[in-house]
């Protein structure tokens, strides 16, 4: 599918940015404001990449995904964690179906062992 989109002039990756799929490795993770001038501030993480990528604003449920695959929770501890962005037409917004990006590890690369901490044994 063709999109019009690629030609926004947009301050985070869009989904025609990964049609076919991109490979990413995390840079850093910041907190910014995302929303649209004169909207309320809306504080979220916002992942930036090493590649020649814009940066991407994941829901929360991707970024439980982006921490089963870095295998921590702490996202300080992300960056050099590689990614595959693609585009998943069935993602919903609002109640309707629009298509949106989605992540995975690497094939090849399986996620990573969870960080057992002193919380997880019972200390």
């Amino acid at each position: 599918m063709r999109s019009w989109d690629k030609y926004k002039n947009t301050t985070f990756i869009q989904k025609s940015d990964v049609e076919r799929g991109a490979l990413v490795t995390i840079d850093r993770v910041t907190e910014e404001n995302v929303a649209p001038d004169s909207q309320p501030e809306e504080i979220k993480y916002v992942i930036h990449f090493k590649e020649d990528y814009k940066p991407w604003s994941p829901g929360i449920t991707t970024l439980d995904i982006i921490g089963q695959i870095a295998g921590i929770g702490d996202v300080d501890k992300w960056p050099g964690t590689k990614l595959v962005l693609y585009l998943d037409q069935n993602v919903a917004y609002k109640g309707k179906i629009t298509g949106g990006i989605r992540c995975r590890a690497p094939k090849g690369q399986p996620e990573a062992e969870p960080e057992i901490t002193d919380d997880d044994i019972g200390f």
